[in-house]
């Protein structure tokens, strides 16, 4: 990962805290990985702290990319808690409450329906409870 998201993994604590932006557990074989949140990557968007957020590359970051496809509406509303925790500098547990309230809502609209014609992975609806305030320690 280049220096503008380690950055972030440093300045939000995700090691520690052992989450990304969207409230997800890191899992042992998986990786942080930098989502393009103002301008995305397909529009040369900059890869600079400020137009990002880390997520888990092998569920909440590949998950939010078929919320992107299914229902645009979500996948924004989504990547406006995370750009306002980016503006933050921390990952605030009413920011996360948010977003899992989001992704319930796709879930139940998509997922329980059988209208996401996408695959996915049970991994992805497997968030843990977010505390208030944010003091977990890294479980890895």
């Amino acid at each position: 990962m280049k220096e503008p998201g380690l950055n972030l993994i440093r300045r939000f604590q995700l090691r520690e805290l052992n989450l990304d932006f969207m409230g997800y557990e890191l899992q042992p074989n998986d990786i942080f990985t930098f989502h393009h949140l103002i301008i995305p990557s397909c529009k040369n968007g900059p890869y600079e702290e400020w137009n990002g957020a880390i997520l888990c590359g092998s569920t909440s970051h590949q998950y939010l990319h078929i919320i992107e496809q299914v229902d645009k509406e979500i996948f924004l509303a989504i990547t406006r808690e995370m750009i306002i925790e980016n503006i933050k500098g921390y990952l605030d547990p009413k920011n996360l409450l948010q977003i899992h309230t989001l992704l319930e809502k796709f879930e139940k609209e998509y997922i329980e329906t059988k209208k996401c014609k996408f695959d996915t992975k049970e991994e992805y609806f497997i968030r843990p409870y977010i505390e208030a305030p944010l003091i977990r320690k890294r479980t890895i």
